[in-house]
């Protein structure tokens, strides 16, 4: 099966649906302290309005067939005048997904690596994401791509 990585366009909106409810639902079974049921899914307007930001990358995977697997949802934020930071661009990644039926085929590497070129065209000095801890496949697909901790996040719960 060949896939094609490809720029969204408007109409992958509904069509990325099935993957944005693998995600609920996977975030939804790690936390549910934390996450709703139901999947978030975004308006056609919300949707365009990323593409039309030229600080917004969305990538689609996509089978010969025209099936949408995978996305990858990226953006460009920009550190200026921080208090500490130097001045630098960073590509942060909001997610990368894959229909759980087409994982480890190599899809996510491609999305990733196409993020990683899209980064370097902007001269971004790094991407960066944030995983959650209970995610272990995807922090083993992260840091087989390369990726390491730059900072860690971590929390005490408080129980009602």
């Amino acid at each position: 099966m060949n896939i094609n990585i490809r720029t969204a366009v408007i109409d992958d909106c509904e069509r990325i649906r099935p993957l944005q409810k693998e995600i609920a639902d996977l975030h939804h079974k790690g936390r549910p302290d934390l996450f709703k049921t139901e999947a978030r899914y975004f308006t056609k307007e919300a949707f365009a309005e990323r593409l039309n930001d030229p600080k917004h990358t969305i990538y689609i995977a996509e089978t010969d067939n025209g099936e949408v697997i995978g996305y990858a949802f990226a953006w460009i934020v920009s550190y200026r005048n921080h208090s500490t930071y130097i001045d630098f661009d960073c590509f942060y990644i909001d997610d990368i997904c894959v229909l759980k039926s087409h994982q480890r085929n190599g899809i996510g590497r491609k999305l990733f690596e196409c993020c990683k070129e899209k980064a370097q065209e902007k001269k971004c000095k790094m991407i960066e994401l944030g995983v959650w801890g209970f995610n272990k496949d995807a922090i083993a697909f992260y840091e087989n791509c390369g990726m390491t901790d730059r900072i860690r996040r971590m929390e005490y719960r408080l129980e009602d």
